[in-house]
């Protein structure tokens, strides 16, 4: 049987090198907790926030999955809000994959929504790193892990997201040239 979070862990090396810190989020004391691994010098001016155990929550997000985030700032709230988002996602029994929005970061971190005017996490496919990242690979039969890659997005991009699907949200993010890696951006919409 595989080990998933030595295999995430492994993954995480190979790509990203050695992790800078680790803060660990319980929801509680009977599940699971996950990790969220901070790593530098991946992206310039950047941080990358990985998660280590919402794998073991498959049956409930959907796949075998963790999640990147990248960003050039809010460092003391990132892991925090990516760790709290995913465990209402776990609650909420939400199926995490390319094209998922979650809305209410001011729940979480109020002072983040009024310092960067982002209200919203959305969930894709990730882009920036080698193909290779996007897909980890298991030695035997079992199920590939998969990375997803998560970006922070204002109250009025997530409407637009809700109002138009995944490929026109997008295809417009793209169009207007958006970093997403850059927290205080201004809005596309």
């Amino acid at each position: 049987m595989t080990n998933y979070g030595e295999l995430y862990y492994d993954h995480y090396n190979k790509y990203l090198g050695n992790s800078i810190d680790r803060e660990v989020f319980r929801n509680n004391e009977e599940m699971p907790s996950i990790q969220v691994l901070k790593y530098e010098n991946v992206f310039e001016e950047c941080l990358v926030y990985n998660t280590l155990g919402l794998s073991k929550y498959d049956e409930i997000v959907g796949d075998n999955v963790e999640v990147s985030i990248v960003v050039d700032g809010a460092f003391n709230s990132t892991g925090y809000i990516l760790a709290n988002a995913l465990f209402y996602c776990i609650g909420q029994q939400i199926e995490i994959g390319r094209g998922v929005a979650i809305s209410g970061i001011e729940n979480i971190d109020k002072k983040f929504v009024e310092k960067y005017s982002k209200s919203a996490l959305y969930f894709t496919d990730p882009f920036a790193f080698p193909e290779e990242y996007n897909t980890v690979r298991t030695e035997n039969n079992d199920r590939d892990g998969r990375m997803l890659l998560a970006f922070f997005i204002s109250q009025s991009e997530y409407e637009y997201f809700v109002e138009h699907g995944t490929e026109k949200f997008e295809d417009m993010l793209e169009e207007k040239d958006v970093d997403p890696f850059n927290v205080g951006r201004v809005s596309a919409v």
